[in-house]
């Protein structure tokens, strides 16, 4: 059914409800979520007010005569029949079953190789299948079993046990050959008249958490079951972790174009081993996967956490890294795209065309390998585009102090920071502030009181300086562009957007600065199905004259988390810029700096740069504000702790003072607390002052 819905608060409703959406267009009838229904939940659609569902297209009638699909069962060109014809004839692929389903269908697996376990050699699994009617994820699964025997160098094979399993859900499976192409969940008869369980609902990692990230419900497509683990089918694959732990794991599923990993439990919510995560996965910008199928809707594969497309949980990937820290992950193959009869063709019913079924295999082959090669040393992987997990470092300064440490590395005890006002002050770790992974763990830290700007991780070497910050507040001087919003990561306001628009930050001095990276902290409500709605962020060294795209924000993320973002073309610049461009993105951001690695500047905690006043409480009619002297023009503003602004002026280049007269335009200035703020070479001064005449 397509259904009408405004925006995320209309998906969130449907997610709740139990209903899997599938996609998400754009009409003439407006913002349409696309999900599967039955007559029964389609009479829950209208109880729920979505009254307007209209059919969305219809897939093809169940049976058993595809030209590539095969049901599990059909005799000889079967899933099950294939794979005993391939071990029989195959000496490299040996088939055993780690399992029955609720039917008594074995649950097969698959290994390529040696037939012997190695404990040297690291175990990789691939799956498919969990959800009955992506066929397509079981045909990558079956066609990676040849390829794999067939053509993966035989060194690496002998240095991995590999296993595919293609059918994690065989009577969901079949029963869409015979009686409901479109069924999704497993066939346990619920009690009530209803049947299935999601088996991707079922696994025993955040079981249960909300009712949006799975359903109670049985009637539901995301139902989780009476239990964590409840259906033999999970069963099966927790006893083969045990017996088998995966380094790597791979469990595909269609469709959209994404390649998500944990977690998926909670928006925010991000896996220590998050460098790794991204080296394999790639960037919006540069991705593992490109979806090559003529007229796609889109022409590559979404990387992200697990709620970039919705929160989960019960989850398999979730589970597999919380339970054995398996690096796992979850392709959500191809959408495919349109017909001429109805301009798409839906994207559970992938075309029986053999041609564009290879076509997804092949756009996928090469993260596959990416994987079976990482799995010896996961610290050290390639990703397909070239890249590799970023070193450890500090990875947010402030409002909240976020490091990235080796795992097996020494742990620090405290944390020291200069704040914005000089002072010099500590925090130290507690065992709940620590994140641990396979490859690195997570320190958080709240350093928001008075706003830290030097931090370091005492006895790690890893240390941070935050050269400029701004947080959309009323003394943040500058900034064009977007409005504000009091939803703010920090103090009163951010900025935010729900079009299509600019905000771009004034010039920052970085002269004789190097290791620069940008922080800023964000929060945004999309969708991944409509990746042409995305924030873009970009940066100038030449203020403003060129721009080069550094990182893409695509996908939902209705809750505050900090990226960093390496720019090492801004080293040494004089006039280095950042601005965020919204195509049609519900976006915010806030606490966006400039900070640098450079240990140089980090040697001494010594108090930075303040400003001077030649009386504090003021008690005359003038009071002389003073600074060093700096490179630029210094540009002065003074405010009430109300933020309203009383003086804001531009001074000359090696103006050091200015005199403020607080009678000036013939109005007093009353007594209470202000606040001076000065810019100067793309740092920001502030100092309290307190007039009691």
């Amino acid at each position: 059914m397509s259904v009408p819905v405004s925006g995320p608060a209309g998906l969130d409703s449907l997610a709740r409800l139990g209903f899997e959406v599938a996609d998400l267009r754009r009409t003439p009838r407006g913002l349409e979520a696309v999900v599967v229904a039955s007559p029964a939940t389609e009479r829950q659609l209208a109880t729920h007010g979505f009254a307007a569902a209209a059919p969305a297209g219809a897939a093809p009638a169940a049976s058993d005569s595809f030209a590539v699909y095969r049901s599990f069962d059909k005799p000889v060109t079967g899933i099950r029949a294939t794979l005993a014809a391939w071990a029989a004839a195959d000496t490299l692929i040996h088939v055993d079953s780690i399992g029955a389903s609720i039917e008594g269908r074995p649950i097969l697996a698959v290994k390529i190789g040696d037939p012997n376990d190695d404990p040297s050699r690291p175990n990789v699994l691939f799956m498919a299948t969990h959800h009955a009617r992506e066929w397509v994820s079981t045909e990558v699964a079956m066609r990676l079993i040849r390829w794999l025997a067939d053509s993966l160098p035989a060194a690496l094979r002998a240095a991995r046990d590999i296993w595919v399993i293609p059918v994690e859900n065989p009577d969901g499976y079949q029963y869409t050959f015979t009686t409901d192409r479109l069924w999704r969940k497993n066939r346990r008869p619920n009690g009530d008249g209803t049947f299935g369980v999601d088996l991707n609902r079922n696994y025993p990692a955040f079981w249960g958490l909300d009712d949006g990230g799975s359903s109670p419900l049985t009637i539901a497509e995301t139902y989780r079951g009476s239990a964590a683990a409840s259906e033999p089918e999970t069963q099966a694959i927790i006893a083969f972790h045990a017996a088998h732990p995966p380094v790597v794991s791979v469990s595909y599923h269609t469709y959209s174009g994404l390649l998500l990993y944990p977690y998926g439990f909670r928006a925010g919510a991000f896996a220590p081993d998050l460098p790794v995560n991204r080296a394999l996965t790639g960037t919006d910008l540069d991705p593992a996967v490109r979806d090559s199928v003529p007229a796609s809707f889109h022409d590559r594969y979404h990387p992200g956490p697990g709620w970039n497309l919705y929160p989960t949980n019960g989850e398999y990937t979730d589970w597999a890294y919380r339970a054995y820290r398996t690096f796992a992950f979850t392709p959500e193959l191809t959408s495919g795209c349109c017909t001429p009869d109805s301009g798409f063709y839906y994207g559970f019913a992938f075309p029986d065309d053999s041609a564009l079924v290879r076509r997804v295999f092949r756009d996928n082959l090469p993260f596959a390998l990416a994987l079976i090669t990482a799995a010896a040393a996961p610290a050290a992987a390639l990703g397909p585009t070239g890249l590799v997990p970023t070193p450890p470092r500090v990875e947010s300064v402030w409002p909240e102090t976020w490091v990235s440490l080796p795992a097996a590395g020494p742990i620090p005890f405290t944390l020291t920071v200069r704040t914005a006002t000089g002072g010099v002050v500590t925090r130290s770790m507690s065992t709940d502030s620590l994140n641990r992974g396979v490859v690195r763990t997570v320190w958080r830290s709240d350093v928001s009181v008075d706003g830290a700007r030097v931090v370091r991780a005492d006895g790690t070497g890893l240390e941070a300086e935050l050269i400029s910050v701004a947080g959309a507040e009323d003394t943040e001087l500058g900034w064009i562009g977007w409005t504000r919003s009091n939803v703010a990561a920090v103090g009163a306001w951010s900025w935010s957007t729900s079009t299509t628009d600019t905000l771009t930050s004034p010039s920052v001095n970085l002269t004789g600065r190097a290791h620069l990276w940008l922080q800023f902290w964000t929060m945004h409500r999309g969708s991944t199905f409509t990746p042409e709605q995305h924030g873009l962020v970009q940066v100038s060294a030449d203020s403003g004259a060129t721009w080069s795209d550094v990182f893409d924000v695509v996908g939902d993320g209705p809750a505050w988390y900090p990226i960093r973002v390496d720019v090492p073309q801004l080293d040494g610049s004089r006039a280095a810029r950042v601005r965020f461009v919204s195509a049609g993105f519900t976006w915010w951001v806030d606490a966006v700096g400039f900070a640098s690695d450079s240990t140089a500047a980090l040697d001494s905690l010594a108090p930075p740069v303040a400003l001077e006043v030649s009386e504090n409480p003021v008690r005359g009619s003038q009071v002389v504000i003073s600074w060093p002297a700096g490179t630029g023009a210094p540009r002065l503003g003074i405010y009430s702790f109300t933020g309203a602004r009383l003086l804001q002026t531009s001074l000359g280049t090696g103006a050091t003072e200015y005199a403020w007269d607080l009678s000036a335009g013939g109005r007093a200035v009353t007594n209470g607390a202000y606040l001076v703020v000065l810019e100067l070479d793309g740092r920001v001064l502030r100092r309290r002052l307190f007039v009691t005449r």
